[in-house]
């Protein structure tokens, strides 16, 4: 499965934010990351995804 080729803090970003339904803003806080990582984790994950299930 493509979301499991992720790592385990990308993973969990996707999850929160389009199974939990989290902002970004909430998972950064969540998570004790800057927003712009969890931005840039979540972008680069749906590319990976992108590509995986391509």
């Amino acid at each position: 499965m493509c979301l499991e080729q992720l790592e385990p803090v990308r993973r969990n970003c996707i999850l929160h934010a389009y199974v939990d339904g989290y902002s970004h803003s909430e998972i950064s806080q969540k998570l004790d990351t800057p927003l712009g990582t969890v931005k840039a984790w979540i972008k680069r994950s749906l590319v990976a995804l992108r590509e995986c299930m391509g």
